[in-house]
């Protein structure tokens, strides 16, 4: 195969096997917790507020702000490597800004809406 079809397909990959370990292990750990829970039932445990709270790792709203943050400071470093590229006297180089900053834009959106939600629709407790 040619580097020009390699290469975008090695990104494609690379990205796909990231997010399927995310889910894969997620799931995973989801499946303790309730084999734990299970378990727990069994014994004749009591089951608390406090047990059943300490059992999830975040809270959603901290989850929300936390991916909010990482998305925004994604994209700020998006912005980051446009500013970086378009420091060089290339012209060639410097054509490649304005895709990376579209780029960019993604995870900014998103993160944006994950810190809107923290904020405005977030559990107020």
């Amino acid at each position: 195969m040619e580097e020009s079809i390699v290469i975008p397909l090695g990104l494609f990959a690379m990205i796909t096997v990231i997010v399927w370990m995310f889910q894969f292990f997620a799931a995973r750990k989801r499946v303790e917790a309730f084999q734990t829970l299970r378990l727990a039932i069994e014994k004749g445990q009591p089951l608390t507020p406090e047990s059943l709270a300490a059992m999830s790792r975040i809270a959603p709203a901290k989850a929300d702000l936390r991916r909010g943050i990482i998305f925004v400071a994604i994209a700020a470093a998006f912005a980051g490597l446009a500013g970086i590229i378009g420091i060089g006297t290339n012209s060639e180089m410097q054509e490649a800004v304005r895709p990376i900053l579209g780029v960019g834009v993604f995870p900014l959106s998103i993160g944006l809406a994950f810190l809107g939600l923290h904020f405005f629709a977030g559990d107020k407790s």
